[in-house]
């Protein structure tokens, strides 16, 4: 897909706004994305994916999405980065608390499925099945050559990215989760996001420089790419620092705690016996 962010949400969005408890969020967003993830150590022109098979999503996609689920879960980082942005990203709160809930792990092993097997599904019926039943005309515009392939796969981004902001807009509105007492540090995701987004830039600078021999309408597909290292460079920056916020909230929490039990002590050692 020209641009796999939103356009591969947006099988598997909808099922949360549909059936909200039945279904793990992080898991289907992480696993609709998951057999692309490889392209952060491949190139586009790497001959084997194997996350697209029917073995690599068992062996590779949910693996990867049930790591990333259970981090954020285990360690509230949805709860933490919401204690920073404010009571508009409240909604985040839900990553850090659904795994915890009864079924919880079920919820996500069948979202990360449910994702990952969509990924498939929306690539073949783009890529092979639609373009099959056109005709095989190519369109020229510019110096860029468009099959019926690139045209059925912009438009599916297109598509794809409506209804995926269409869900996320629903959920927003409908989010009951109260946001977490605001907490500093809020500036820490900056730089690690930045450079984040930066290491994804740099692994896109091949097909940047030549997109041409990357991808057919080269000049079209690029700046998806380029967008999809780079956002998810961004992500994993970001979650490096939720991680580290994580920890010193611990600290805080347990200090807290420590101060808490040596006044409680001190009082009794000066109450009357």
């Amino acid at each position: 897909m020209p641009f796999p962010l939103l356009a591969h949400q947006a099988p598997v969005l909808p099922l949360k706004v549909w059936r909200p408890a039945a279904f793990n969020a992080t898991a289907l967003v992480v696993g609709s994305i998951a057999p692309d993830l490889q392209n952060f150590w491949n190139t586009p022109q790497g001959t084997v994916e194997f996350g697209h098979t029917l073995v690599g999503q068992f062996v590779f996609c949910l693996p990867m999405t049930m790591f990333v689920v259970l981090f954020v879960g285990n360690l509230r980082l949805g709860e933490v980065v919401a204690a920073r942005l404010g009571g508009r990203f409240a909604w985040l709160t839900d990553a850090a608390t659904d795994v915890s809930r009864p079924g919880g792990i079920g919820r996500a092993v069948a979202g990360a499925l449910c994702g990952s097997f969509s990924h498939l599904g929306l690539d073949m019926l783009t890529h092979e099945t639609i373009p099959g039943w056109l005709p095989r005309s190519v369109y020229h515009l510019g110096h860029l050559v468009f099959s019926m392939h690139t045209v059925t796969q912009a438009v599916a981004s297109a598509l794809g990215a409506v209804i995926a902001l269409w869900a996320l807009r629903r959920l927003s509105l409908r989010n009951t989760h109260t946001a977490p007492a605001r907490r500093s540090g809020a500036l820490w995701l900056v730089p690690f996001a930045l450079a984040g987004g930066a290491f994804g830039l740099v692994r896109a600078l091949p097909a940047i420089r030549y997109p041409d021999g990357y991808f057919e309408a080269g000049r079209v597909y690029v700046w998806g790419y380029v967008g999809f290292l780079v956002i998810i460079g961004a992500a994993a920056g970001a979650l490096a620092a939720a991680t580290l916020l994580a920890w010193w909230d611990h600290r805080v929490e347990a200090r807290g705690a420590h101060a808490a039990d040596s006044s409680r002590i001190a009082r009794r050692g000066q109450s009357p016996t």
